[in-house]
Order: C-alpha cells, then structure tokens, then sequence
C-alpha cells in the first residue's frame, strides 16, 4: 500500500504477543498534520483514549507521529496504565524530535494487563529506522489479534490520496466503531476536521456489527499532511474507504463463513432504516440461520420489528439474495430453495427488508454466527 505524501510507516515484533508475530506499528509524518479522531462510547476506556484525547487537544488537533501495538488493550490497568502510555509517547517524541503531545499512542489486545513497556521501548529505534513511505502493509500487519489478514483501502482523490488501514474481528459493533481504523490522507481537510470524519463514519464503520460487543478502545482517525491542498470529493473518497473497510472486517468476522449485507428501505428516513438493519445485523438468530444456510424470514421481520421504527409488518416486504421470502403479510414457502441456494453458494449474501412507510435505505454489514466463534471466543485468554 502507498501511503500518502509525507507518510512513512513500519511494524515489526516487538515482543508482546507470545507467537511471535508483528504487535507494534509506527507512522510517522515529516512536519505535524492536522488530525481527528473518534473514540468509543464504552464507559471502560483503554488508556490510550484518555492520552489520545489528551494530546490532541493539548496539540490543537497536530499529529506527527502514530504508534500502536496489538496483543495488549491496556485497558483496565489503572493510573499506572496511563503513565505507560504517556511514556511510549515521550519514547517516541525523543525519536523523532517532536513534543510528546503530537504523538498518539493506542492499543489492542486483551482487556487487563500492564503494557510490557520495556519492550516497547526497546523495540522503537528499530521501528524508527525501518520507517518507509511503501511501509503501510507492514504497519497494517503490526496491529492485527484475531484478524486473519491485513485491511488495507486506497482512493486516489484528484491529485490527492486516502489511504485505510484498520483492524478488527471481534468485538464488533457500531457504537462509534469497535475497530482500529485509520484514514491517512495529503488532502486539506475540512475546517472542521471531527466532523468530516463523523460523516464518513456514520455510513460506514457505524453501520457494522460482527457480534454485538463494543470494545473499549475502539478509535478511528483522520490524519493529513495536507500536501495536495484543497481536492474535490475528499468526503466522497474518505466515506467509500471507510465502507470498503467496514465490508472488510464483517467478511473477516471471528469464524465467519459467510459477508452479510442487510439492506433496509422503504424507512422514513435514513438513520432509521439504519437502526432496523443494525438490530437485524446483530440477531444471533438472524446470524446462525445465514451459517445453517436457512433462508429464515421470520427471525428477519421479527428482528426488525423490534427494532423501535414503526412500520405495517403485513405491508413488509423480505427477501434472501433476489428471492421474495415474505410479502402481502404470508410467507412464500415455495422460493425457499431459491433462497437457500443463495446463502450456500454465495460467499456475500444478501437479506432484504422493504418497510415499506417512505423512501430512505440503508446497508448494514456483518456476518454469520458459526461455532468457530465460540471456539475462539473461549479459548482467547489460554
């Protein structure tokens, strides 16, 4: 992956995760750019929302350098947890001859346990010297736990470039958004950076869920040297890499088989079409019938008709992949094997619901619910 002008990035083993795989990731700006950055709306916060909240608004909003390290939340660790963080940032600051306040530092990993900070700062002349504007598939390695690969989306953007980078598996659902994620960019940012990058988040990683669970460190940022100036569609071109990254991760859902796009319309309006796919998004029964490859549209309408967003369910209209499984208030049992056929031998699938009381839509991305997830889910911390 490119990075954009000014960006270098690297990710190497530092130590942390006891395979021995990459677990630490630093992207580095020639000159401080402005920078946003949404946090999870969990009551437990990992440390590095509290530095990270810290710093920008100590820096005004300036970043020159992103340090994150996977395999460790450190979250739940206390003051001293905190004082970590703090310390991996001046370790880095030193390094690269910034203050310490224009550098994020965040993590992921398991909830509880003290950052083995000694290793991370072993780990960063390293890091620092590995530094390279082609370095973003490493970095993107750097910070994975559960992934089974990289997530990576790029956009050219008239003479500027959006390049993603995210991570996340489990954990997933969209309360901000459960995820690391990352939208480095040249192009001049909006005025009002925060809410440029609310408005890309809102269609994107909001509109995902894989099981339900926010995590504490959830954190998306937005981060621009600012070297091509002002481009036409920037929002346009950070919305599409958002989603594409969004769709990644749902595809990548712990023990996941199958991508599932659910599709609402007919909604008054779109936030509310949005709230019906994320509930039927979300339903362990929607989810384990996909994996069953049961094209069951009554735990479709019945999850959307809990979901607080008034509508005729007699006027409703479901269907699996192209297939009408339920319209004119009855079930259509003879499209059932068409239907089916759909969720066996399509690796994304499709479920629809027409509300059918106005005209917004929205898509909501997730995925099936196999007994993989338990399996990883239970053995995660042994």
């Amino acid at each position: 992956m490119r990075l954009p002008q000014g960006f270098r990035a690297a990710g190497l083993p530092a130590g942390i995760k006891r395979t021995g795989a990459p677990d630490l990731g630093l992207v580095v700006l020639d000159e401080p750019g402005r920078a946003a950055a949404l946090f999870t709306k969990n009551l437990l916060v990992g440390a590095h929302v509290t530095v990270c909240r810290d710093h920008l608004a100590r820096s005004g909003g300036l970043v020159r350098a992103l340090l994150v390290n996977s395999g460790n939340a450190n979250c739940a660790t206390g003051d001293a947890g905190v004082q970590d963080a703090r310390d991996t940032a001046a370790a880095v600051a030193e390094l690269v001859g910034c203050p310490p306040h224009e550098v994020l530092v965040m993590s992921t990993g398991v909830i509880g346990a003290r950052l083995p900070k000694d290793r991370v700062v072993t780990a960063l002349p390293s890091l620092v010297e590995a530094l390279r504007p082609d370095g973003g598939e490493d970095f993107a390695r750097a910070i994975l736990t559960t992934d089974t690969g990289v997530k990576t989306a790029e956009r050219e953007c008239g003479d500027a470039r959006v390049a993603g980078v995210a991570k996340g598996s489990g954990m997933i659902h969209p309360d901000m958004a459960t995820m690391l994620g990352y939208l480095f960019t040249d192009a001049r940012l909006a005025d009002d950076p925060r809410a440029q990058l609310a408005a890309a988040n809102a269609r994107s990683f909001q509109r995902l869920t894989v099981d339900g669970d926010t995590s504490p460190n959830d954190t998306v940022l937005l981060w621009s040297s600012e070297r091509a100036g002002l481009v036409p569609r920037l929002d346009d071109a950070l919305e599409s890499t958002s989603r594409e990254l969004a769709r990644a991760i749902a595809r990548d859902g712990e023990g996941a088989s199958r991508l599932v796009t659910v599709r609402v319309s007919g909604a008054p309006d779109e936030d509310a079409a949005a709230r019906v796919g994320r509930v039927i998004a979300t339903s362990p029964l929607v989810k384990t019938a996909v994996a069953g490859r049961d094209p069951n549209w009554g735990r479709i309408l019945s999850a959307a008709g809990r979901a607080g967003v008034a509508f005729d369910p007699t006027r409703a209209l479901v269907k699996v992949g192209a297939t009408v499984v339920f319209a004119d208030g009855r079930p259509h049992p003879a499209n059932e094997a068409a239907a089916a056929d759909h969720l066996a031998n399509e690796a994304e699938v499709l479920l629809s619901v027409d509300l059918a009381v106005g005209n917004a839509a929205a898509d909501v991305w997730t995925c099936d619910f196999t007994a993989e997830y338990v399996a990883i889910n239970a053995d995660y911390r042994t």
